[in-house]
């Protein structure tokens, strides 16, 4: 049963459940408000929790809002800025080579160099290259920090992933967004972290915190710094 909630200037969408124990709120992808309580609690409890959980859900909307900014759009034009893993490298624009094809995008010698005849294609080819280049780094951190966590994930990958920085499936499939990998390397460890966590406690409860917080003591200043910046990447 669904029903819409008005409480101090937001506004849920309340779902009662009768294979629901407690009451959660969370916020979706699109920014929505969707609080989920049993089918016999009484709205002055529902009411009372939602108000307790204001400031989380505040936070959350900005985080959202951050993510959700829009990023300045890229031209592709000799001298312009890329991030990979925290450094900027200046983009070069090149002629093709007849006699000796180079590829399309390539970092080399502390610049990112991109063929004119595939500038067309730039956004593409600088996805291609994050996601090629990504995924072997990735994959290193995913094991050394898989090991001090006792996890072991069934695959790892980087994708597009929309909104999120990465996500953990239900078979153990851990999922990076290739914008991780302009994202400083603490930064991508704490992405890390937080997923491979994701495989021994699904939810964002105690739990959960404390097992990122055993791996990254300051994990409270990494995600802040994200939610606030990483709109950037």
């Amino acid at each position: 049963m669904t029903d819409t909630l008005a409480i101090d200037g937001l506004t849920y969408e309340l779902r009662r459940s009768p294979k629901r124990a407690t009451i959660g709120i969370t916020v979706d992808r699109d920014g929505f408000l969707i609080l989920t309580a049993p089918e016999d609690c009484p709205m002055a409890t529902i009411e009372e929790t939602a108000r307790k959980k204001q400031l989380w859900v505040h936070t959350k909307l900005a985080e959202k809002r951050l993510l959700f900014r829009p990023r300045a759009q890229k031209e592709y034009v000799t001298g312009e800025g890329f991030q990979y893993l925290g450094r900027s490298y200046r983009l070069l624009l090149i002629d093709a080579e007849d006699d000796s094809p180079s590829p399309a995008l390539r970092l080399r010698g502390g610049w990112f160099e991109l063929r004119r005849d595939e500038r067309h294609r730039a956004g593409e080819h600088f996805v291609g290259w994050y996601i090629r280049n990504g995924e072997p780094w990735i994959w290193r951190r995913v094991g050394l920090l898989a090991d001090r966590i006792g996890v072991e994930p069934a695959s790892v990958s980087v994708r597009e992933l929309g909104y999120r920085w990465g996500s953990c499936g239900p078979r153990g499939n851990l999922n990076f967004h290739w914008r991780t990998l302009c994202l400083p390397p603490r930064m991508v460890e704490y992405v890390v972290v937080h997923e491979l966590v994701h495989l021994v406690e699904p939810h964002h409860g105690l739990g959960f915190w404390k097992r990122v917080e055993r791996v990254i003591p300051d994990f409270a200043d990494r995600k802040r710094w994200l939610a606030e910046n990483g709109g950037r990447y």
